[in-house]
């Protein structure tokens, strides 16, 4: 019963995109997230960028990452595959952020109301420092039929 050392295990094969390793990721625990509250409530969303997002049913609950032109709440966000996706705030989120700052990159949470329309209910602000090709080819990777289980 020593005390021997575990081999480490192997890289996992896709990026952990937990809240943890997003805040080592852009190096900030300071952001604030809208909406949150909410999301207790509401079924998982799917994690996809735009043109996963276009195969999507209407009604589908759904994250895209992405920035917003201005560093505010607007009405396009642009996806980590170059998409442009129309974002409505629900009655609750466009309470809690007016006038928010929204820098770098950011998820927008929320249900499928068109082809390129989404109606957010939670935005969750990940920084500046996000590698946004590593996060759309880890979308992808999310979507392969070999590692949907994971």
């Amino acid at each position: 019963f020593g005390s021997r050392a575990q081999a480490p295990s192997p890289p996992h094969p896709l990026p952990d995109l937990s809240v943890g390793s997003l805040v080592a990721m852009t190096g900030s625990s300071a952001m604030t997230a809208f909406g949150a509250s909410s999301l207790a409530s509401l079924p998982v969303a799917e994690r996809v960028n735009f043109a996963f997002f276009k195969q999507a049913a209407s009604g589908a609950r759904l994250c895209v990452g992405g920035t917003f032109k201005e560093s505010s709440f607007a009405e396009q966000l642009t996806t980590t595959d170059g998409g442009s996706l129309t974002v409505v705030a629900d009655e609750a989120l466009s309470k809690e952020i007016a006038g928010a700052q929204l820098k770098g990159f950011v998820e927008v949470i929320g249900t499928k109301e068109g082809d390129a329309t989404l109606r957010v209910s939670a935005v969750l602000p990940l920084g500046e420092q996000v590698d946004v090709e590593l996060w759309d080819e880890a979308v992808k990777m999310s979507h392969m039929p070999q590692l949907r289980s994971m």
